[in-house]
């Protein structure tokens, strides 16, 4: 029952870091492409985009936060001390971003806060990229909790999986102000999906040169039986997936772009716990290892398991509120 419950609630938490990649890595995008956008009416229009639903995202990396601590408490303390650095990287980048996003409609140099969202979303997107990079890349662990450097997690691994998460993300918000604009900004978009497709798929390429070389610890798990197979299939779907949005971005499909990314992000991240599943600190660590009390992890599956339906619920109805397309840039919240 224990084991049972200890693989169910690092399922729940993939789960829920998955909620948030989708919805808060389209912001996250749509940030980025700030820096290289110098039109006040497009990055106006992509805020306005965007502004019913970034807050509400980040409920979700919270609730995840939440869950590691509860039901994998020395998980969480070891990754605060192995994963300070980056984690206050990800915090500082969304204060950043939420401080710009707020004041920016205020202010009469628009750019300098465009500037800084932009900064802020890279350094979310860096933070988040090196965290789990230091984790996939093995966290050193001695008799008394963490035993490596602060910045062990700066790994060339670490490094490659940062930047795929930029393009990523970079390749969501392209999609998604695409879906939801017309005329130059959406073919500017459509354009952006492409280079984004194209930088994503070399990045991968590099990637699965690179791996033969860094050996990291659970690579033996990944040509394992049935791992190898599951894997295989993930990533040939990936390679299709990347084809497709490269393809319906060139016949400017409105919405197949963004829905073949969102279906890309959700195959790499199962990907990701194929990999490591069921260790939670991969190569040693399994979850039934560190797992909260079987009554504690019944207790939260109680109290949690009732604000997750009520979340989504939320989410969907904004998502159905604020359907259809954005004509013009308004101002920020309407």
């Amino acid at each position: 029952m224990h084991e049972f419950l200890a693989d169910l609630w690092l399922l729940i938490l993939a789960f829920e870091l998955l909620l948030y990649a989708v919805l808060d890595g389209m912001d996250l995008g749509v940030g980025v492409w700030t820096l290289f956008d110098k039109n006040e009416d497009h990055i106006s229009t992509a805020i306005t985009l965007i502004g019913p639903f970034w807050d509400a995202n980040e409920t979700w990396l919270i609730m995840a936060g939440g869950i590691l601590f509860g039901a994998f408490p020395a998980v969480y303390a070891i990754g605060a001390n192995a994963l300070y650095i980056p984690i206050m990287i990800l915090i500082f980048g969304l204060i950043f971003r939420a401080v710009s996003i707020e004041l920016r409609e205020h202010s009469q140099n628009k750019r300098l806060w465009d500037i800084l969202f932009g900064v802020g979303s890279l350094a979310a997107i860096f933070g988040q990229g090196f965290a789990v990079g230091g984790l996939f890349g093995g966290i050193k662990i001695g008799p008394n909790g963490f035993a490596g450097s602060p910045w062990s997690f700066l790994t060339p691994f670490s490094f490659i999986l940062s930047i795929g998460f930029l393009f990523g993300y970079m390749m969501m918000g392209a999609s998604y102000v695409a879906m939801k604009t017309d005329g130059e900004i959406q073919k500017s978009n459509y354009s952006r999906t492409i280079v984004s497709a194209v930088l994503s798929t070399v990045l991968t390429v590099t990637a699965l040169i690179l791996l033969h070389f860094l050996n990291l610890p659970e690579m033996k798990f990944w040509f394992s039986r049935p791992d190898e197979y599951i894997l295989t299939v993930l990533y040939l779907f990936a390679a299709f997936s990347i084809v497709m949005i490269i393809l319906n971005a060139y016949k400017k499909k409105a919405k197949l772009p963004y829905l073949w990314t969102l279906i890309l992000v959700v195959d790499v991240f199962a990907a990701g716990v194929v990999e490591i599943f069921p260790y939670i600190v991969p190569p040693n660590i399994k979850a039934v290892d560190v797992a909260s009390p079987t009554e504690s992890l019944i207790a939260m599956l109680i109290g949690i398991g009732m604000f997750i339906p009520i979340i989504i619920a939320y989410n969907l109805y904004i998502k159905k509120y604020f359907r259809g397309k954005v004509s013009k840039a308004g101002k920020y919240g309407e």
